[in-house]
């Protein structure tokens, strides 16, 4: 007997069958990342060396996923929603500017001309990595957590599995600042809000890449107008301390950054208020998804 459009859909949201391409995809991801450390062998500040297939780490398990589970990745298309990209590093650059005077940041107003021209490069290269994580994130595991669980209940799993996933690149590769991991993880519970209204806004990943890539070329240098260190992920020089003729702000590494209180603070509380405006604005979405 042949099966019907709706009877597919219904077994591809099957919950029993959603927790099956979990696993797949947890254990694709973890394989793919430790052989990925098991053959490079990264040591101790090897960011550089090691930042491109962990990145693509969540993709491997998505794909894996969609091959062996019946899983299925939402794409999208590019829409409208790519300019909200740009909405966090504008904000975080603002407040940090504001903050300057009472937190011991420096401002060098002669390089926020050469970062605005370089902005869209610097988001551009990020998202040449961000790309990796952002398939398996947000095409993959948020709409799949979406079909079950409300908004605020798959942030709330998304954000302790991105922290962990994040962990071995503070602990031991360079990224970041052991001490700065409570601003990260605020910093990380904001992104995660914010990209998912944009993730449901746009049925897709890309404006979710572009904002990756925009606050991993900005942001988490420290609002560099330079090349050199976003891709990937502050993997030439390192990410904190901030300092050199080509940053905007210098200072210290607890203030500046995404390991620094003001960009987590900063974006915790744009999050929060997307989130909020997305659940009281609903917009016309998948006929499964669960809408709080």
């Amino acid at each position: 007997m042949a099966t019907s459009p709706s009877q597919a859909a219904t077994a591809r949201e099957n919950p029993v069958r959603d927790r099956r391409r979990v696993v797949v995809f947890v254990l694709a991801l973890v394989a793919f990342y430790g052989g990925a450390v098991l053959v490079l062998r990264p040591g101790p500040g090897d960011l550089g060396r090691i930042a491109v297939p962990v990145m693509f780490a969540p993709a491997v398990g998505a794909l894996a996923a969609v091959l062996l589970a019946g899983g299925r990745v939402r794409l999208g298309r590019p829409t409208r929603h790519l300019l909200l990209a740009f909405l966090p590093p504008a904000v975080v650059l603002a407040v940090t500017w504001v903050l300057a005077a009472v937190s011991g940041v420096e401002v060098r107003p002669g390089v926020l001309g050469s970062l605005l021209v370089l902005t869209p490069v610097l988001a551009l290269s990020g998202s040449l990595t961000a790309v990796g994580e952002e398939v398996g994130w947000r095409g993959f595991l948020w709409p799949l957590l979406r079909r079950h669980r409300g908004f605020w209940l798959s942030a709330a799993v998304i954000v302790p599995v991105w922290w962990v996933y994040h962990l071995p690149a503070v602990l031991w590769w360079g990224y970041g600042f052991v001490g700065g991991l409570p601003a990260f993880t605020v910093a990380t519970s904001g992104f995660v809000l914010f990209v998912g209204v944009l993730t449901e806004r746009s049925h897709g990943v890309w404006a979710g890449v572009l904002a990756h890539g925009a606050w991993n070329g900005t942001v988490a240098t420290g609002f560099a107008a330079s090349l050199g260190s976003a891709v990937p992920e502050c993997a030439t020089s390192g990410c904190p301390p901030f300092r050199g003729d080509a940053q905007l702000f210098t200072g210290p590494q607890t203030v500046l950054g995404e390991f620094g209180w003001v960009a987590a603070a900063t974006m915790l509380v744009l999050g929060v208020l997307t989130a909020q405006w997305h659940l009281r604005h609903p917009a016309a979405s998948d006929p499964h998804l669960v809408r709080s």
